[in-house]
């Protein structure tokens, strides 16, 4: 049984010390680089030539404690989205925007019980979408970086 300084030390260390070095920094969900991806995919022309909908969260199923469903279910359909440009045009566009969607949803920590599946949103055409995604980045942003 250690007594006097070193057992002082050693309270120190354990309730002092160990909590602060074991605490991880939080990533904040916030990408610039994001809204980069959406705003040039809204400006790309082959846009025009896609005829197909995709499921579309509003802002409001974000910000009514559903971040982590709306970004995931933005992230499957902006991946059907490109494998649709990819179809309709010679290009092989290659964006990460599904990653970085992904990797922003698992930064929240949030119950995810009220929320909607992916299919029980509105399709909506492709320019209305991607002003959606938009829109949802932008306040997301606003809030968190």
């Amino acid at each position: 049984m250690l007594r006097g300084r070193p057992a002082l030390a050693s309270v120190f260390l354990c309730f002092v010390c160990l909590p602060i070095l074991t605490l991880r920094p939080v990533l904040k969900p916030c990408s610039q680089d994001s809204t980069t991806q959406v705003k040039s995919l809204i400006d790309a022309l082959e846009l025009k030539a896609l005829d197909c909908k995709l499921y579309t969260p509003t802002i409001k199923d974000f910000e009514q404690n559903c971040p982590i469903s709306t970004l995931r279910c933005f992230a499957s359909e902006v991946t059907v989205l490109i494998e649709e440009l990819n179809t309709v045009t010679e290009l092989q566009i290659r964006l990460n925007l599904d990653k970085i969607l992904i990797s922003l949803a698992m930064r929240f920590n949030q119950s995810e019980s009220q929320c909607l599946q992916c299919e029980r949103h509105k399709e909506e055409k492709v320019e209305r979408f991607l002003t959606k995604l938009h829109t949802t980045l932008e306040q997301m942003n606003s809030k968190h970086c």
